[in-house]
């Protein structure tokens, strides 16, 4: 039995370590924060959206000029800001599923006076069948 047990939390260890996580970090000095957007991918995944609350709402000044600007070449994405969240596209219009490994999507820069951190609100990754994939979403943040 206890080998049981064992086998099972093996199982549900990988499986977690298995799936996309999108990273979200956040830097601030003063009213000015980078948020970093990172992906960890299985090679599994063709597109994801996203939408992150930022800091401050609808009055922060958001510059998403750099938004969607590392990712890899095979994908093209799109950000925008809307009600006081960034939403961000990422897709292959041939099916080509995202390189395993992280990767480095791009950075937003924030400007507002609120000491409130940036929350990942939603979060979807899909297949080349459009399925969803397990998916998890990572915010980390100076303090």
């Amino acid at each position: 039995m206890k080998l049981h047990y064992m086998f099972a939390a093996l199982i549900a260890v990988s499986s977690a370590a298995s799936a996309d996580q999108l990273l979200v970090t956040e830097s601030a000095k003063g009213t000015s924060r980078a948020v970093g957007v990172d992906y960890v991918s299985s090679g599994q995944a063709v597109a994801f959206d996203f939408k992150i609350a930022i800091p401050g709402g609808e009055k922060a000044r958001v510059d998403l000029s750099k938004c969607v600007a590392d990712l890899p070449k095979s994908h093209t994405g799109q950000c925008s800001f809307v009600k006081g969240m960034v939403v961000g596209l990422v897709y292959n219009d041939n099916n080509l599923a995202l390189p395993k490994g992280t990767l480095s999507i791009g950075s937003i820069t924030v400007s507002t006076p609120s000491a409130d951190k940036a929350e990942v609100v939603h979060f979807l990754a899909a297949d080349k069948d459009a399925n969803r994939i397990d998916s998890t979403t990572l915010v980390s943040a100076d303090k």
